[in-house]
């Protein structure tokens, strides 16, 4: 198990992790109260686009939880559930889900029909709507690229749909609920005969699901990192890991997780209040997407530590003056969303 010191030999992008946190969860607080911008001094953070620091704050993963997990007058059946929470996954836009129930009605497994959503998918794609999120890509091949009668499955999204029917019906519900720790369920996922379901992925659809009633694990029991992460953790200790390297997965999720256990301690000694969204404090999957958006920072405010010839951050930050919608979390959470300033 690595142990973190506050040693002078770490990076200027560890240095930098910890005030980025508080400093993005201070701009999310000023918006979430309306506030006008500019919500902080930092150019950087002023200029381009950050998630939150908290995953379940993301205008995403926000949808997600609202609008496909605990939407009144969906069927909250555990199989219904995954299901919805896979299929949004898949593609992992907000717009896509709205053009699905738009020309669908309720999205549920008990009335899915593959034709109907190829289809529906197929004259998206005629008319240029684009169906597929930029957070994470996902593979063209799935395993399912050939149907029952050995012809080609044409596009992407109508192989993912052939993945999701094989996942559905092999049981990955009874699957999901039988195992018996975070790590066991990931596995269920990621292990399913499919090269398409890669390390990354396999992790955020758990965690999405674990925010549904059908699962209720630890979300500190277990963690991957993903590629940005790895470069994250690369700049902030002058590694060298690789995310296609076992040991190397679990090393770095070992760092993720003693940031997890001592956040306060780091807090107090960058002389910063510990973050907390409402009064939750960071877990793993908060402090594995930090590295990512640290990793990101330190293109443009440490570029000598850059490594893969990434200098540049993609997205450009363009604020809206209305406040964001008010929050909405798993209620087994139990967080008081009434107070906004940080507690």
């Amino acid at each position: 198990m690595p142990c973190i010191t506050m040693a002078e030999e770490f990076t200027d992008a560890f240095h930098a992790y910890w005030p980025f946190a508080a400093e993005r969860q201070s701009i999310y607080y000023k918006r979430l109260r309306g506030e006008k911008p500019p919500w902080t001094k930092n150019k950087i953070l002023e200029e381009y686009k950050f998630t939150n620091a908290f995953r379940a704050a993301d205008r995403t993963s926000q949808y997600l939880i609202r609008e496909v997990i605990y939407k009144p007058g969906l069927p909250m059946e555990a199989e219904e559930v995954v299901f919805r929470v896979l299929l949004f996954k898949i593609f992992n836009k907000n717009e896509t889900w709205e053009l699905l129930t738009s020309a669908l009605g309720p999205l549920t497994w008990k009335g899915f029909n593959l034709k109907t959503y190829g289809a529906t998918l197929d004259a998206a794609k005629a008319q240029k709507i684009k169906i597929w999120g930029d957070a994470y890509i996902q593979r063209p091949q799935t395993g399912f690229d050939v149907d029952a009668e050995k012809k080609e499955v044409k596009g992407k999204h109508n192989r993912y749909l052939r993945l999701l029917e094989a996942m559905m019906s092999r049981g990955i519900t009874g699957q999901l609920q039988a195992a018996r720790t975070y790590e066991e369920a990931y596995h269920v996922l990621r292990d399913f005969p499919s090269p398409a379901i890669g390390n990354f992925a396999a992790m955020q659809w758990l965690t999405d699901i674990n925010y549904s009633p059908v699962l209720n694990f630890d979300e500190d029991d277990f963690i991957v990192p993903g590629d940005g992460a790895f470069d994250g953790i690369n700049k902030a200790f002058g590694f060298s890991l690789d995310g296609n390297r076992e040991e190397d997965i679990r090393t770095g999720a070992a760092y993720i997780q003693e940031c997890v256990r001592d956040q306060e301690a780091y807090f107090k000694h960058y002389e910063l209040q510990p973050v907390t969204l409402f009064g939750r404090r960071l877990h793993a999957i908060d402090c594995q997407n930090l590295f990512c958006e640290t990793d990101k920072y330190c293109r443009v405010a440490f570029p000598k530590l850059n490594r893969r010839g990434r200098t540049d951050i993609k997205h450009k930050f363009k604020p809206s003056r209305d406040p964001l919608p008010p929050p909405f979390f798993p209620k087994k959470w139990g967080l008081d969303t009434s107070r906004i300033a940080p507690l």
